[in-house]
């Protein structure tokens, strides 16, 4: 590549004006003007004949972090001084290397402050995320990197054959009709990518994309400049499962729509789409490169990530909880809540009791459903449409139930208070008490069972023993509700007890939380930059 053609000095490419610049006196040329250049300079000096001309690959300076084995590649006299997938500090070792040279090339269209807009907006709403990570939202905390992506463009010929159903459901019966969509089908899907670097985690790319396909251009290294990229490590039939799963879901998805009024059937219309006899599956692969800028987030040995598309500012940002600012919050939100009730009601230790095991009801119901999301995602667990529909009724009524409850007996302890009654029709203090912790000991002791058995395998999440503390709670309350003893000392332990199982609860979250919103930096195979293993 060729300097700066006034001065000599190096040659940047500026994402406002899409030109190259020089980074010393500031004059801008055209890519393609420095590329003829580039071009002729090499065929002065000899250097291009027709077996370059004609070569896949380009000479590159990698970096490799001695610490996880990540490789980026960036100029040579570039001193990269950490890595962008462990936060290493460290310095990275360099040594030349070929790798292939892409196709295409997506330049960057979002500029580094633009980046750093798009990130404050989502970050300043983050308000339990820790102190140190909302401050890296600034310029310096991003580096421009090119991902490599396997781009495919895929036809598929053949006869589909849908399977669907439609259910009438009248006062006096139930009728199903099934029917059999068929017909030609000729599909073609362009510009369907996957990334090709085992560096960059699948379920980070797959947040911020897709990229315009209309925003592509002819690869040069000329973009290149003022940025980093990383190499491709995976090849295109590496890729080609994940990619021939979006075209699936997509031929299904347009196929709901167009027999919407007979209820295709999504799951045995995708299983046919893999009968290889029944259509003709073209994929035609290229490498390619996108525009991302990346930031790293390290706290002790995991590392969470931010990640904004270059092209269209799509962000994605994993935000860690700080449950100190979480307790902190709630004890500040508590205090003047148990002032101002102070002033106008007077509540007795049994009912604070009370009011305790409606908290722990309520906290035990939030602990539940979010323990189940955590174990989808831990797992991947992929349900159906129907099944989700069901489960999402589910967590619904569950909800609805316990808010129901909850208000009811919230608005029987207020009355109470507030005509200075203890008892309200048949219905007293004590017996509401022993009625609900009652029904608290059956709810808990089904959930611990259910749950311990279910999420056993979550050991970041201590499911067995908090729903464990839930259920012991809710029985020393049930029994004090029956005993009703002297010492009012007996009902304030059981309260403060359960508010504490709910701070550990709220805790034991937030540390699972942390685990999926950051990972473990990943190990690769490699030699450090030594460059006699290279």
């Amino acid at each position: 590549m060729v300097g700066c053609p006034g001065c000599g000095s190096k040659l940047v490419f500026d994402i406002a004006t899409q030109q190259m610049k020089c980074v010393y006196c500031g004059q801008f040329y055209l890519v393609s003007e420095v590329e003829k250049r580039s071009k002729d300079a090499e065929e002065h000096d000899g250097l291009q004949d027709d077996a370059i001309m004609q070569a896949q690959d380009m000479e590159v300076t990698v970096f490799t972090c001695s610490q996880c084995g990540a490789e980026i590649v960036a100029d040579s006299d570039e001193a990269v001084t950490w890595c962008s997938y462990c936060g290493s500090p460290a310095t990275l070792k360099s040594r030349l290397s070929r790798i292939r040279k892409p196709e295409r090339v997506v330049p960057f269209k979002i500029t580094k402050e633009e980046c750093v807009e798009r990130y404050r907006a989502i970050a300043k709403k983050q308000f339990y995320a820790p102190h140190d990570l909302l401050k890296l939202g600034k310029a310096d905390s991003f580096r421009g990197i090119y991902m490599p992506f396997w781009s495919f463009d895929v036809r598929r010929n053949g006869e589909f054959r849908f399977p669907a159903k439609k259910v009438i459901t009248t006062p006096n019966q139930t009728i199903t009709t099934e029917y059999l969509a068929k017909g030609k089908l000729d599909a073609r899907h362009e510009g369907l990518s996957h990334d090709a670097s085992l560096s960059f985690e699948d379920a980070i790319s797959e947040k911020i994309i897709p990229y315009e396909q209309a925003g592509k251009v002819r690869f040069s290294e000329c973009y290149l400049n003022g940025f980093y990229a990383n190499a491709a490590d995976q090849t295109a039939e590496d890729c080609l499962p994940q990619v021939m799963n979006m075209e699936r879901a997509m031929i299904v998805d347009s196929a709901k729509h167009a027999f919407d009024d007979i209820g295709l059937l999504e799951d045995k219309a995708e299983s046919q789409l893999h009968d290889k006899d029944a259509y003709t599956i073209n994929p035609i692969p290229s490498m390619d490169m996108y525009p991302v800028w990346f930031l790293s987030y390290r706290h002790k040995d995991r590392v969470s990530y931010a990640t904004v598309n270059g092209q269209t500012g799509k962000v994605y940002a994993d935000f860690p909880a700080s449950p100190f600012k979480y307790l902190l919050f709630s004890l500040l939100t508590a205090v003047p809540v148990f002032l101002f009730l102070n002033l106008f009601l007077t509540a007795s230790p049994s009912i604070v009791m009370f009011f305790a095991m409606i908290v722990a009801l309520c906290f035990s119901t939030m602990y539940k459903h979010e323990v189940e999301d955590i174990y989808e995602r831990v797992f991947r667990v992929n349900y159906s449409e129907q099944d989700r529909k069901r489960f999402n009724m589910k967590k619904l009524w569950e909800i609805v139930m316990t808010v129901f409850v909850t208000m009811l007996c919230c608005i029987h302890v207020v009355i109470l208070l507030i005509m200075g009654l203890k008892q309200l029709g048949f219905f007293g203090t004590d017996k509401a008490s022993i009625i609900f912790s009652g029904a608290c000991v059956v709810l808990f002791a089904i959930r611990f069972f259910k749950m311990r058995g279910r999420f056993m395998a979550l050991t970041e999440v201590k499911t067995g023993l908090t729903n464990g503390l839930f259920l012991l709670a809710s029985i020393v309350a049930l029994v004090m509700s029956i005993v009703r003893p002297a010492d009012d000392m007996f009902y304030y332990a059981v309260a403060y007890a359960t508010v504490g199982i709910v701070a550990f609860s709220v805790v034991s979250l937030i540390s699972c939380y942390n685990k999926l919103s950051s990972q473990k930096p990943k190990q690769f195979n490699r030699s450090g930059g030594d460059d006699d293993n290279a």
